[in-house]
């Protein structure tokens, strides 16, 4: 080409000559079906153990990210299940015996055998959704593998086949380097599995390994929660790396919203928006990497705190159910002489609620013992200063936790997720972000209480009316994708909405036209609360869950229902919330006898709102049993007080 270009241009003036050369250089590059450009190349190390000490010698002198993981899967748990779910990019569970090994056939491709029987018995269980496989949906990217276990899964397409790889591992500094480079001269993805087998030898081979490849995504992840992490309440929770760059710090996703968490859908996420494979069905989101300066001490302190807050919770939550049962015991033998004991201890756990939202200001949750005598001593003192008083206790309170609550989660939410009434379990890995039903129930109680409060000190009805519907419009707001991001407990506001409209303005011009015009009404704000989200760059589980549903169909949302329903039945009969409602249905059916004057609607309404939550939500009896203490207190308070009614 360069002589039959000389001859064109013989005659041609140097300058210009020069000048055409480069030109025709560069069309040449751009119009030629050879690509320079640098191709990306990522890593997934799947290792058996990764402690913080492991992190610590394997990461030092070199940028990096850290986090937890939530590895929890549906069932049958296991390594396969694991393995199925990064996969996947969605939690689902694989029995383990369909695994049968890895084998090379003639021209190299690793097989994994018994992968038909593992994608049948998962689509059998997940009916009519399709499953496209990390390998597969990469597979013009180019995914090896290297090991000799199911982490193969995790490289291979959708007919159980990898390209190129190794079914054995070596662990030879030589041996992996080679190898390595030799498999991502060939692809762009390698997946490695590496046992340390608490062997420091090769957690330094794996140090070596990684500062070597440092300039490539690596992830690293174990299969299981290292021995010093795990607890009664942590089978779950575990640390990972990633390294991505020169970025430093902890790793959330939009998956969870907080800083030092992301979800196993979410290994599938970043490296689909790695290689630019746009696709807003899919669960899993980009791993984003928060700057910090320590952010293995802040890992360290992550853990402790959320190890703590779950412990706090456990005693509080167990604290309100103690009560509830003591309460319905007396209150069924109809003793009236510990009407007075009962009152304050209800006004106590109210107190306590308040006091905790608080404390989620405060970093004594570091310290359990510190946090637990503060939290007691000042709950006590409170309580006993307003009985002294004769303040009205739960109207007041309630009052000031539901502006506590609102300003928490416009201004501060990580607060109230680090109080025992809004903390997110965590390592049950069920909700990262936004309101459990705990604090929803405690939100909506304390609004149609103070709602009530307030209205009472009025006498304009048009001055209630708009009281009201402020106290509603704010519930809904709250709750919706934006901030609580609550969906069970957005339509319990919403539900909440209609009902004190019926109250309020069309009790006395009940028809079926005006009942369908609010049903119509309501499901208007819904629709518009989910378009919001839909257009919103960070999208709720909830619209994701929807898209979904437009994607694979009615199966989708067939298959979430059965596991939400079976969570809600299940929780609803185990101990201790099936003897705590129990306890509560008999408080209830003595205290709702013959009552009547100011408080019957309050009643009603909070009745009526927390049997829609409790339905609504996969634990919604927690949603329940939150809001029927409040009711029970109020009557308690009620009988104590009986110039109220």
């Amino acid at each position: 080409m360069y002589f039959e270009l000389h001859h064109l241009l013989k005659g041609v003036p140097m300058e210009r000559y020069n000048v055409i050369t480069i030109i025709a250089i560069i069309l040449v590059l751009l119009l030629s079906n050879t690509s320079y450009a640098i191709e990306e190349k990522s890593i997934l190390i799947l290792t058996d153990e990764l402690d913080l000490r492991i992190i610590e010698n394997i990461t030092n002198n070199i940028d990096f990210g850290t986090g937890f993981m939530n590895l929890k899967t549906r069932k049958p748990a296991g390594e396969v299940s694991f393995h199925f779910s990064i996969a996947a990019g969605r939690k689902v569970g694989v029995k383990p015996e369909h695994y049968k090994g890895l084998y090379k056939d003639q021209n190299g491709t690793i097989i994994i055998s018994g992968f038909q029987d593992m994608m049948d018995d998962l689509t059998n269980r997940i009916k009519n959704v399709e499953i496209s496989l990390l390998g597969e949906r990469l597979k013009k990217e180019g995914v090896s593998y290297i090991g000799d276990n199911s982490a193969a899964i995790i490289a291979a397409d959708n007919n159980g086949n990898i390209k190129s790889g190794e079914i054995e591992i070596q662990y030879s500094q030589d041996w992996l380097n080679d190898k390595t480079d030799f498999y991502l001269s060939q692809s762009n993805i390698l997946v490695l599995s590496y046992d340390i087998d608490k062997n420091n030898q090769r957690v330094r081979l794996l140090k070596d390994y990684i500062e070597k490849y440092k300039d490539n995504n690596i992830f690293i992840i174990p299969r299981s929660v290292p021995e010093d992490m795990k607890y009664i309440i942590n089978n779950n929770l575990a640390p990972i790396i990633y390294i991505n760059g020169s970025e430093d710090g902890m790793i959330k996703s939009s998956s969870t919203k907080r800083e030092g968490f992301i979800t196993i859908e979410d290994i599938y996420g970043e490296l689909i928006s790695i290689y630019d494979e746009k696709d807003t069905s899919i669960i899993g989101n980009e791993i984003d990497t928060i700057e910090r300066e320590d952010n293995l001490n802040d890992l360290k302190n992550l853990f402790k705190k959320t190890i703590n807050l779950i412990w706090i919770t456990y005693i509080f939550h167990g604290l309100v159910y103690l009560v509830q049962v003591y309460s319905a015991y007396y209150i069924y033998k109809n003793r009236k002489d510990k009407f007075e004991n009962i009152n304050l201890l209800n006004s106590f756990i109210i107190i306590n609620i308040f006091i905790g939202l608080l404390m989620g200001a405060s970093s004594l949750h570091i310290n359990i013992v510190l946090y637990l005598f503060i939290n007691l001593l000042t709950s006590y003192i409170i309580t006993i200063f307003m009985f002294d008083k004769e303040i009205n206790t739960i109207e007041v309170i309630a009052t000031l936790t539901y502006g506590l609550i609102i300003f928490g989660i416009f201004f501060y939410p990580e607060n109230i997720y680090n109080s025992y009434i809004g903390f997110n379990n965590l390592f049950y890995g069920a909700r990262y972000y936004g309101f459990n039903n705990g604090i929803m129930g405690v939100l909506l109680v304390c609004s149609i209480i103070s709602c009530y409060f307030i209205n009472g000190f009025l006498k304009n009805e048009f001055l209630k009316n708009v009281v009201s519907l402020i106290y509603i419009l704010i519930n809904i707001m709250v709750l919706s994708t934006n901030y609580g991001a609550n969906t069970g407990g957005f339509i319990t506001a919403l539900i909440l909405f209609l009902i004190i409209i019926y109250i309020n303005l069309l009790g006395k011009n009940w028809s079926i036209k005006n009942l369908a015009i609010l049903i119509l009404f309501g499901a208007l704000v819904f629709s518009m609360n989910m378009y919001f989200d839909y257009l919103s760059n960070e999208k709720s589980h909830a619209i994701n869950f929807l898209i979904r549903i437009k994607t694979y169909g009615i199966s989708e949302f067939i298959d979430m229902f059965k596991i939400k329903a079976i969570e809600l039945i299940k929780l609803t009969l185990l101990p201790p919330f099936s003897i705590v409602l129990a306890a509560q249905c008999i408080s209830l059916k003595v205290l709702l006898k013959g009552i009547n004057g100011n408080i019957k609607k309050e009643v009603y309404t909070i009745l009526v709102t927390g049997t829609i939550g409790f339905l609504l939500n996969d634990t919604g009896m927690i949603t329940f049993i939150y809001m029927t203490h409040y009711l029970i207190s109020l009557l308690i308070y009620n009988e104590e007080t009986p110039s109220r009614t």
